[in-house]
């Protein structure tokens, strides 16, 4: 799944015509929530879903008469029918939502460089739209002094929530949602059982960054994925790289010494995940005993995982439920 940032430098680079459509509102239930983005471009690309297939054609189709207009507006979509016209046949949703479907002229392109750079500088931003006047549209971020900024912050205590919804200014009502930077993924050990964790966390939107020593399996022919690759030695890399709270860190090197240099390292930092591959009596070796409770050991999801495929979906699906603050 294409990240919010990922879509925006998509349209920064990219100088065709596009329309962003945003969910703003759900009544019901829906296949996503408020917040979700999808880019349709001139070209008939797509990037990003907004339903499970049942309004994209029909939001291709109204793309098609909004491109090079700088016009919005809003349509709803009643998935709760059950007639043969009703958009929820077969969809098992029974909800109503509302989508925002806009043509990303230059002001709101320039709009989006700003809150690019704040991305990539790893902070969150809250972006404010009005739900009558399209082109009344703002962003917040952590310095804010407002009764919107001390929202803010209070709300990025919880990384990655998708917070998103109705928000009432004075007399005018917003759509309100948190955009967080892309999640980035740090996998130190290039090993064949690294790749197929490379290729899924990068399907579901992180950033992968790969570390080895081994510049024959440590390529882009190994993964075609990876944001960056660092050849060297992992312990001294590791140093120069500027974690935040926001990053996760995946140890599979298969090296104990290089392993227990590494947690020594990361162990100083505050990140949202710290996962080590290897069974608990190896892990508490590495700790000289007992083992952080914040250290994700023997990692991933216990789901009798077995082999490389098996192992990164159970890692990638513990990524996810620590992203998501979900209780393991």
């Amino acid at each position: 799944m294409d990240s919010i940032q990922y879509m925006i430098k998509t349209i920064l680079n990219d100088p065709q015509a596009v329309v962003l459509s945003m969910i703003v509102n759900v009544d019901g239930s829906s296949y996503r929530k408020e917040g979700a983005w999808m880019l349709l471009q001139e070209n008939g690309n797509r990037i990003g879903v907004v339903s499970g297939g049942c309004l994209e054609n029909d939001l291709s189709t109204r793309a098609s008469q909004l491109f090079h207009t700088g016009k919005a507006e809003f349509v709803d979509y009643d998935l709760s029918a059950e007639d043969d016209l009703g958009w929820g046949r077969g969809v098992g949703c029974n909800g109503v939502v509302t989508v925002l479907v806009r043509d990303i002229d230059e002001n709101f392109r320039q709009f989006l460089g700003i809150i690019y750079k704040q991305l990539l500088k790893k902070e969150p931003v809250r972006l404010l739209q009005s739900m009558t006047d399209f082109h009344d549209y703002t962003y917040m971020d952590q310095d804010v002094s407002s009764h919107v900024g001390v929202l803010l912050n209070r709300d990025i205590e919880r990384p990655f929530h998708t917070k998103a919804g109705q928000f009432q200014i004075g007399e005018e009502t917003f759509h309100s949602q948190l955009i967080w930077p892309e999640p980035a993924l740090y996998i130190l050990g290039a090993g064949v059982d690294a790749r197929p964790l490379a290729v899924l966390a990068a399907r579901v939107g992180y950033a992968v960054h790969l570390f080895d020593w081994r510049d024959g399996i440590c390529n882009k022919h190994n993964f075609p994925t990876a944001t960056s690759i660092q050849i060297g030695d992992i312990r001294k890399q590791i140093t120069h790289v500027n974690f935040s709270p926001l990053d996760s860190v995946v140890i599979m090197t298969h090296d104990f010494q290089t392993d227990a240099a590494i947690v020594e390292h990361l162990l100083n930092l505050k990140l949202l995940y710290v996962g080590i591959l290897g069974s608990k009596k190896r892990s508490s070796r590495l700790f000289g005993g007992e083992i952080p409770s914040e250290i994700h050991t023997p990692i991933g999801l216990s789901i009798g995982a077995d082999g490389p495929d098996e192992i990164a979906i159970s890692i990638v699906a513990e990524l996810i439920a620590v992203r998501q603050g979900k209780n393991l």
